[in-house]
């Protein structure tokens, strides 16, 4: 196996794929020393708690020959040959088009505390209606729309991400909705991937066990419309965080959407709702459309606005645009319904912060002719500080809570289930508390009656329960189905 030179590498930027002939001397690149051999280069990129060039041992032992490290570094190593530039990252992405292909056309990326990951399973829906193949790449999984692949986390690892997206391109897949978490935009686990539109939903509290503060986090979101490929930002015009966002995307042509605000380029009047959805006038660039959209829940109406402008400059044919929205399915774990004759009405949705709890609960009380029960926990390992505010807002917002578990990783669930009756006064609220989950979904749907509408929040479209750091196979829409058939028998 030939070696790569360091003018080879150090030259690389200005190769075209068909000059050079890297991809004939190696296989592959890698950033995981555990996958490196003697047929990749590796590439030593900094991390959040160990960097790559900390391995260069192990890499040397797998047979690997050739490293690329900080060039500030002036690293040695007696059996690698180092090979150290400006930004490895960037040569990095250079070598994964070399090696993997080109990126789908278009992407579009989602950021904001609630409403990514139904805003990107709508717009791969909407893509295909007007003829683009879809994908995704988040929550729900990786790949087409109808067959994706359980992703381990909503953003991978840079390579891995690039990879990925490579391959997607392949297969034919156009337009990718891409969830752009806090946690990718801030570790730089999104770099190179060429956004041109750029999505945000909201922002409220979650995630400050990492970023510390709201400012952070926000800060963090905002990177997104600052990516040097996006040229079209679509912002909520009704959240708080809305001209911060803005002012990120400066460069970029803005719209704006909203449920009700008149001033913003794509909103909604004359707002009916009904048993399956919502019945409204669609106001937008182009007009004034009549749109039946089969979705419960307020905010599902913003969250299809959102995917509606995303693609708006993606097609000439906005009416055929327009009418896909009255063909979307719901998004998994998304106010997603379990109903058996004669029974409580059971929904499960992922809402896990306080605001997106109220949001939740406030969408269903409309559709409620008996009582709002809500079942709910905490995730372990967490803010702890967002634990008593899920409480407020359950008891605030439903007529019966039943405090429990939800994934307490390693944890206790009684110190999860203290936190969250920390900020409960005395008679505050009607509630029970019942650790195990499984029972809590039993005894809630059991103690209900067939006029009244249970919520299952937190887990949404997860199908298992962390416990101790071992994933248990636990489904919501299960457990409902199973205590529903008692309820009936």
């Amino acid at each position: 196996m030939a070696e790569l030179t360091h003018v080879e590498l150090l030259e690389l930027a200005s190769y075209s794929p068909e000059e050079s002939s890297l991809s004939a001397l190696y296989t592959h690149i890698e950033t995981d020393s555990r996958k490196a051999d003697e047929n990749s280069i590796f590439f030593a990129l900094p991390g959040v708690a160990t960097n790559g060039w900390d391995y260069l041992d192990q890499v040397a032992l797998s047979g690997c020959k050739t490293a690329v490290v900080p060039k500030e570094l002036n690293l040695q190593h007696d059996a690698l040959e180092l090979v150290g530039v400006d930004h490895p990252t960037e040569l990095m992405i250079q070598c994964a088009q070399l090696f993997y292909g080109d990126m789908p056309k278009q992407m579009v990326a989602v950021t904001g505390t609630n409403g990514k990951s139904s805003i990107c399973y709508y717009l791969a829906q909407l893509a295909q209606a007007i003829g683009l193949k879809g994908g995704l790449v988040g929550t729900f999984g990786i790949g087409p729309l109808n067959a994706l692949s359980e992703a381990e986390q909503t953003t991978p690892d840079l390579l891995s991400l690039h990879r990925t997206l490579r391959g997607m391109a392949a297969t034919g897949i156009e337009l990718v909705a891409f969830e752009a978490s806090s946690h990718a935009l801030d570790q730089g686990r999104m770099e190179g991937v060429p956004f041109q539109t750029a999505v945000f939903s909201n922002l409220s509290r979650d995630h400050l066990d990492y970023h510390g503060d709201m400012a952070s986090y926000a800060l963090a979101k905002s990177r997104l419309f600052s990516f040097p490929g996006v040229q079209h930002s679509i912002i909520c015009a009704d959240d708080a965080y809305a001209d911060f966002m803005a002012k990120a995307a400066s460069q970029n042509h803005c719209h704006y959407y909203s449920e009700q605000n008149s001033g913003a380029d794509f909103f909604v009047k004359n707002l009916q709702q009904h048993a399956n959805g919502f019945q409204f006038v669609l106001c937008c660039p182009d007009g004034e459309y009549s749109v039946s959209l089969p979705l419960l829940g307020h905010f599902n109406v913003q969250n299809a606005l959102a995917a509606l402008a995303a693609l708006w400059n993606q097609t000439e044919d906005k009416a055929h645009l327009i009418k896909g929205l009255s063909c979307l399915k719901g998004a998994p774990g998304r106010m997603d319904k379990v109903e058996v004759p004669n029974a409580p009405l059971v929904v499960v949705d992922f809402a896990h912060t306080s605001d997106a709890l109220q949001v939740a609960l406030q969408a269903l009380k409309e559709h409620v002719n008996g009582r709002l029960i809500c079942v709910f926990g905490c995730g372990g390992d967490r803010d702890r500080g967002k634990r008593p505010l899920m409480m407020d807002a359950a008891l605030k917002n439903a007529d019966f809570v039943w405090l429990t578990s939800d994934n307490p990783r390693t944890e206790s669930v009684e110190q999860i289930l203290s936190d969250c009756l920390a900020a409960v006064g005395e008679g505050q609220g009607h509630f029970s508390v019942e650790g195990s989950r499984k029972e809590a979904i039993q005894k809630a749907i059991l103690a209900a009656s067939s006029d009244d509408v249970i919520l299952l929040a937190g887990k949404g479209h997860e199908t298992y329960q962390d416990i101790d750091g071992v994933k248990h196979h636990f489904d919501d829409k299960e457990e409902a189905m199973k205590a529903l058939k008692n309820y009936v028998a």
